[in-house]
């Protein structure tokens, strides 16, 4: 590819038709809100205009798209409008078609599309009921009474008994002392004095 220069990333753009959302979108919302997020995307401009849809009753179904660098912000755009609207949730994955263009920089060459298919993901968020039956289905938090002051308030734990100081017992000089020299055999014996055997002498016959 040395030969080649990269000119232009094109898209497949998908339509509401491609979104894999057949078994769990409400009948009731066939107009929803379809939010498309990229990496450039400020998150606080879309979140605000989602709300605002939300609250004024224009919509009562969002869906996030993201793909490559918007993946992390999709995500990020879901779990900020939860806390403000009990929604129910289904996340899908999916892929979409981008073409690479090459452009050739010398004469005779043709210009080359390369086509990968990169993940995208599609978040389904809806005011309505949806059924139990729709595998992923993430039901709205709701507060239980344990945060009303109904839980069990933690018991305070007991101290300790104090226990007497262990008494040592006054160090004799001595005691318990081992010595570590060991008498070997023939040391401490006094040596031995070896007697020369006396030559007999010859005395002359008389």
């Amino acid at each position: 590819m040395m030969h080649y220069r990269k000119a232009e990333n094109v898209e497949q753009e998908l339509s509401k038709s491609d979104l894999p959302f057949e078994d769990c979108m409400p009948k009731s919302q066939k107009d929803f809100l379809w939010m498309h997020v990229k990496g450039g995307t400020k998150v606080s401009n879309v979140i605000e205009f989602a709300q605002a849809a939300l609250n004024k009753g224009e919509h009562r179904c969002v869906v996030w798209s993201g793909s490559g660098g918007g993946v992390v912000k999709t995500i990020s755009c879901a779990e900020v409008l939860k806390r403000s609207h009990p929604v129910y949730q289904v996340t899908r994955m999916a892929y979409t078609s981008v073409e690479e263009h090459w452009k050739p920089q010398m004469e005779g060459l043709e210009e080359i599309i390369v086509t990968r298919q990169i993940p995208t993901l599609h978040i389904l968020m809806s005011l309505d009921q949806l059924p139990d039956s729709i595998d992923g289905l993430q039901k709205p938090n709701r507060p239980t009474d344990f945060w009303e002051g109904g839980g069990t308030q933690p018991q305070p734990r007991p101290h300790p008994r104090t226990q007497a100081p262990h008494q040592q017992q006054p160090h004799q000089p001595g005691a318990g002392v081992r010595s570590n020299k060991r008498n070997r055999p023939g040391r401490n014996k006094p040596a031995q004095q070896l007697e020369k055997p006396v030559a007999e002498e010859h005395l002359p016959a008389s």
